[in-house]
């Protein structure tokens, strides 16, 4: 409930949470044949990106071309360490239109950035804050990709497994 900073941050910089909602049931089927994603190396924020190209193509070839017209105009939130919890797919088709279009147009990401352990607003967000806010900013349908049900209930069981009430979410 704190207004915070908008920042640009490049994309190289950000990475994707194997914990998003909306590739719960691909990660999870990975895990099981192959063994668990560490998330913090280069192999597994492929294989995550490669997961968020394969769902909902005709959502992401919106967005891009939304953000081709009219640039990004909703900020991702991140964790201070860099993983976002809102705006993967954004950074998904950021990097993939960076490609096309070398240049700095589509290099950056706007960004807000949750407290770290150091910051005086009461440090970093709980998994279960966490939780909460891909709740809030994920799970409506105001033009974004929907979360395939499958994804949505194990997101959603998730969140219930952590203490998140179903009436809450």
């Amino acid at each position: 409930k704190k207004e915070r900073t908008i920042y640009r941050v490049p994309t190289e910089h950000l990475r994707y949470r194997k914990d998003n909602g909306r590739i719960a049931s691909d990660v999870i089927s990975f895990e099981k044949h192959t063994g668990k994603l560490d998330e913090t190396t280069v192999e597994t924020q492929e294989k995550l990106r490669q997961l968020l190209e394969e769902k909902d193509k005709e959502k992401s070839e919106e967005l891009a071309a939304s953000i081709e017209h009219d640039s990004q105009r909703e900020p991702a939130i991140i964790t201070c360490d860099g993983f976002l919890i809102n705006g993967n797919r954004r950074k998904m088709v950021l990097e993939r239109l960076q490609k096309k279009n070398p240049g700095d147009k589509y290099k950056f990401m706007k960004v807000v950035i949750l407290p770290g352990k150091d910051d005086g607003d009461g440090g970093p967000p709980s998994l279960l804050e966490i939780e909460e806010i891909e709740n809030r900013y994920q799970l409506q349908s105001d033009g974004k990709a929907e979360y395939y049900a499958f994804d949505k209930s194990l997101s959603m069981k998730r969140k219930i497994d952590m203490g998140m009430t179903l009436e809450s979410q």
